[in-house]
């Protein structure tokens, strides 16, 4: 309002002596500025606005009638346009947190690529994260992109679950880290928090996921029916702090993983600076993690140097910092001819990622190069073509179970639905 006052009363002394020669530059100044974060906040809002006319929710009780397909429209917006790389590592933030889980973390030690340090970071690539996250926000609930990764998902776990090492619990668990954490990463860290509307399309999403996965819901929280995406996530987050509060806890195994998941995040950014991002992960971290991981407690100076930055950050793309206009892109469309899909962005490894000219002359390879990092054709084990269905996962099962993700995504087109799931009974 402030703001807007003094713009006025600038206006009025031009059109009082007829001429802009009258306003000091500190004037003109103070007018460009105001203008400008005026246009910023215009357009920051004009995308979310026009999402809310396309689809009015305007109560918690209209909420019940959103469907899967339009969730999923609403979701490719957060991850796209409005908050990307935040949206990214909130799930990435998300996966590092069940590895704190003792039944996880055991399987994970035992069997995973992950407990290794020289084979993580395709691990890391490979399935928890871009890919699969990219198909579930970019395709439509019933494409046959969302049913191709949702089947080699649930091939991969097939083994472990008929033996009993994945039990329908932790993958609840897993489900609900992947649905809470971009709530609360948004809500502390983004230029705006998630609307309503934008939290009940994310538990939504994840909810027909889990559908696809033949989660029981009913065995661990009573029931599979509910209004609505949110009293399903609050159910989902009552029932997983008890079970943190039960598995969640110091491990041999689960200080391993914290170990090399660690090594793996630092070791991608300048020597200098590793000491001081370890302490920054550690305040993002939590006191519940960090206990579980037998990580130290950051000092006081950091925790405010971080949340000071974080700040900053908000403030910035909130009031100086235009909207993104394109999307943001993790996986490209499969190629017409060979099928493969390209990884377009990456942590250490440029595992997936095209040898283009920009991907190993542009800027990001200059500054890759200057931290020690690897570009896109150093190594052609790391498959600058691009990667198929098959190759998704561990190392152990690159370009094997294609005839049974095959048959599994059969099975996955049977309970896919562009409709509301809580309109009608949960298959289960």
């Amino acid at each position: 309002m402030a703001f807007h006052l003094t713009v006025s009363s600038l206006y009025r002394q031009v059109a009082d002596h007829g001429s802009f020669r009258v306003l000091s530059w500190g004037q003109i100044s103070l007018i460009a500025f105001v203008s400008y974060v005026s246009l910023c906040s215009f357009l920051r809002f004009r995308r979310v606005n026009k999402l809310r006319q396309r689809y009015p929710y305007p109560d918690r009780a209209s909420l019940a009638q959103m469907t899967n397909e339009e969730a999923q429209v609403i979701v490719q917006n957060i991850c796209s346009y409005e908050f990307p790389y935040f949206y990214d590592l909130s799930q990435r933030y998300a996966l590092f947190r069940t590895y704190a889980v003792e039944n996880i973390a055991k399987l994970l030690v035992s069997v995973s690529d992950l407990s290794k340090s020289d084979q993580s970071p395709k691990r890391q690539v490979s399935i928890l994260t871009d890919p699969f996250i990219a198909f579930l926000a970019h395709y439509a609930p019933t494409s046959s992109m969302l049913r191709k990764a949702v089947a080699r998902m649930n091939y991969l776990h097939a083994p472990y679950i008929k033996s009993g090492r994945i039990l329908n619990k932790d993958l609840l668990y897993v489900l609900y880290t992947a649905m809470s954490e971009p709530e609360r990463f948004m809500r502390l860290y983004e230029w705006r928090p998630l609307l309503e509307m934008e939290v009940a399309a994310v538990a939504s999403v994840w909810r027909y996921v889990g559908d696809l996965m033949e989660i029981d819901y009913e065995a661990e929280l009573g029931k599979n029916q509910w209004r609505d995406a949110i009293e399903f996530l609050d159910d989902v987050s009552q029932w997983a702090s008890k079970y943190e509060e039960q598995y969640m806890r110091p491990m041999d195994e689960v200080a391993q993983l914290g170990s090399v998941l660690m090594d793996l995040l630092l070791s991608a950014y300048p020597r200098a600076l590793r000491p001081l991002g370890y302490q920054i992960v550690m305040v993002l971290m939590g006191a519940r993690m960090r206990y579980a991981f037998r990580f130290p407690e950051p000092g006081v100076a950091v925790c405010a140097l971080t949340y000071t930055l974080l700040l900053l950050r908000k403030l910035f793309l909130r009031y100086l910092s235009l909207p993104r206009f394109s999307r943001v892109v993790f996986v490209t469309e499969p190629d017409p001819t060979s099928k493969r899909m390209k990884h377009l962005h990456y942590l250490k490894e440029p595992w997936y990622t095209p040898a283009t000219f920009w991907w190993r002359w542009g800027p990001t390879a200059w500054a890759t190069w200057a931290t020690g990092g690897m570009v896109p054709g150093d190594n052609e084990e790391m498959k600058p073509e691009g990667f198929l269905w098959e190759d998704i996962g561990p190392r152990s099962k690159m370009g094997k179970g294609s005839e049974e993700t095959a048959k599994l995504e059969e099975v996955v087109q049977q309970r896919a639905t562009g409709k509301c799931p809580f309109a009608v009974p949960s298959k289960t």
